[in-house]
């Protein structure tokens, strides 16, 4: 049972390593886009290390090594302590949860749970090291998004199509939280976004991100189920900084 789960991590973990060279994700929600963007020398380091993880945990189950469980113990402690900071982080700075991250922290917190079901008490640690810096974030992480629940709208007053997509969003009574894109540059960048009006659709049910004049105004018209436009369609767009006159 150990050794499957190992196995999916690390399948999971080799796909989105191999998607991430072509900027591809197995998670394309802004949110995974958002927390990766933060990754230091690129978001594939992070996946390889998970990768060589996982790969570590099988060739040590598949062993007969005397001191495997320590090893094993070891390292289970170290990943579920470092997952304790990557959630933390997601949920305390960027107020968002990133879909991989979380299936990632759900096969170690099996893997966990598992040892501790046999009996392994020094698994304990483990649980204790993460709450401990889980917690810790919870004290110290920093606010890096200004998004909230429902719709947030990023404009600037030189654009014209964010001047006609604000007034749209009136006469059709949507609340939406307003954001000069001019105060957010450092937040948009870190997502790759250079162009304006663009909606964050931060529900229950659905988060993305929505640019240009037309696909915002589709994708309110338009059922959910029959939504028809571009999430990245440049049509109807100013870039952020710059005078619009289109």
């Amino acid at each position: 049972m150990k050794i499957v789960i190992y196995l999916f991590g690390f399948t999971l973990s080799f796909i989105e390593l191999i998607l991430s060279f072509y900027n591809k994700s197995l998670c394309d929600a802004y949110s995974c886009k958002l927390v990766a963007s933060y990754v230091r020398y690129g978001e594939y380091t992070l996946i390889l290390i998970g990768v060589f993880v996982f790969l570590f945990l099988i060739m040590l189950e598949l062993s007969r090594f005397k001191l495997k469980e320590y090893f094993i113990e070891a390292i289970l402690t170290a990943a579920f302590s470092v997952e304790g900071l990557l959630l933390a982080f997601q949920i305390f700075s960027l107020r968002t949860i990133c879909y991989f991250c979380f299936s990632i922290f759900l096969i170690f917190f099996i893997s966990v749970l598992l040892r501790l079901l046999e009996k392994r008490y020094s698994m304990f640690f483990a649980v204790f090291c993460f709450l401990s810096v889980f917690g810790i974030g919870f004290f110290i992480m920093p606010n890096l998004s200004p998004l909230k629940k429902g719709y947030d709208l990023f404009y600037s007053k030189t654009c014209p199509h964010c001047e006609n997509t604000i007034a749209f969003l009136k006469n059709s009574h949507i609340n939406v939280n307003l954001y000069d894109a001019n105060e957010y540059k450092n937040f948009l960048n870190n997502i790759n976004i250079n162009q304006i009006p663009i909606l964050f659709v931060n529900n229950d049910e659905k988060k993305e991100f929505i640019v240009g004049q037309e696909n915002i105004e589709n994708y309110f018209k338009i059922s959910a189920f029959k939504q028809n436009y571009s999430i990245f369609n440049q049509n109807q767009t100013c870039i952020i900084g710059d005078n619009c006159t289109k």
